[in-house]
């Protein structure tokens, strides 16, 4: 009875989502004009004759002037309690728990080109969502500039950012600052359904001064991650990401490279609208391959106005 009743709430947790998103959607046919905030308004051309795929054209934002750009990722438990209070670190060997958690950002957006964008926004989160003790947090603030583009027949997506740390874990560390690069491709594989891609991202982390204490933390990350959709419907699609090319260095060792275990993850990408993307998922370690450590998540891009 337990695990039904975590199942319904997590249920209600997607069809609340789902909602706020349709809501969001509803509302939009009132748009805030960029001309009533005092912002000079030019013709610009429509991105999505670019960028078709579902998932990138919700993470990009919506196409207005002006509007507000949100993303949200629920890391919930396993299969047996999906939104238990405590989630299994996908790594191998023995079962470490770590807290379940609602997490994402909230900015503003403002589209300065056809394909380019700048967001000044925050970071949220909810710890152990749906227990007690849970905790609700606005933190590590930060602004970025996004250039979504069609290189031939390959929809690309680029992104730079800075972040500014304010969470307590960083501030105790002596993090200051978060340097951030990202590029999407994405390419259909001829008259298939089948769409293949890569994602690769840096990060680095700055630092005010250097303690002992956190000498093994990341300072700097980079990543590859292939993935491939295929697309049942306009709405529905199949979605699987490979993690297995991901790599960090810590502040002791800079120079060297340490590899993150291989995981995966597999899920149905559903496009409610055009600025509305939910993506339900399953996640597991290739190398400990267990029911009790696959994990279940929930991502969700929300655009409004």
């Amino acid at each position: 009875m337990k695990v039904l009743k975590k199942l319904n709430l997590g249920m209600n947790l997607i069809v609340m989502l789902a909602a706020l998103g349709l809501q969001a959607e509803e509302q939009s046919t009132s748009k805030v004009k960029a001309s009533d905030l005092g912002v000079k308004t030019e013709a610009q051309k429509d991105i999505d004759d670019e960028i078709t795929n579902a998932r990138l054209r919700a993470s990009t934002g919506s196409k207005s002037k002006i509007s507000v750009q949100t993303d949200f990722g629920y890391n919930g438990g396993t299969f047996s309690e999906p939104v238990g209070k405590t989630r299994p670190r996908l790594s191998a060997g023995p079962i470490v728990p770590t807290s379940t958690a609602l997490t994402g950002n909230i900015s503003a957006k403002y589209r300065a080109t056809d394909r380019g964008s700048f967001n000044l926004g925050s970071g949220v989160g909810l710890t152990t969502p749906g227990f007690e003790g849970q905790r609700g947090q606005i933190q590590n603030p930060y602004v970025s500039y996004t250039n979504a583009f069609k290189a031939g027949e390959i929809q690309n997506v680029f992104s730079a950012g800075v972040t500014v740390f304010s969470e307590k874990s960083n501030v105790d560390a002596n993090n200051t600052f978060e340097l951030s690069l990202s590029h999407t491709a994405l390419a259909s594989i001829g008259t298939t359904k089948w769409q293949v891609g890569l994602s690769a991202a840096w990060d680095h982390e700055i630092y005010s001064s250097y303690l002992e204490a956190n000498s093994d933390a990341a300072l700097n990350s980079v990543g590859l991650y292939p993935f491939a959709e295929y697309a049942f419907s306009d709405m529905y699609s199949f979605r699987t990401v490979y993690r297995g090319m991901s790599f960090y260095s810590d502040r002791i060792d800079f120079n060297t490279y340490k590899w993150v275990e291989s995981t995966q993850s597999m899920g149905l990408g559903m496009a409610l609208t055009r600025d509305i993307y939910l993506y339900p998922n399953i996640q597991w370690v290739w190398r400990d391959v267990r029911a009790d450590k696959t994990n279940v998540a929930l991502s969700a891009n929300i655009n409004f106005f």
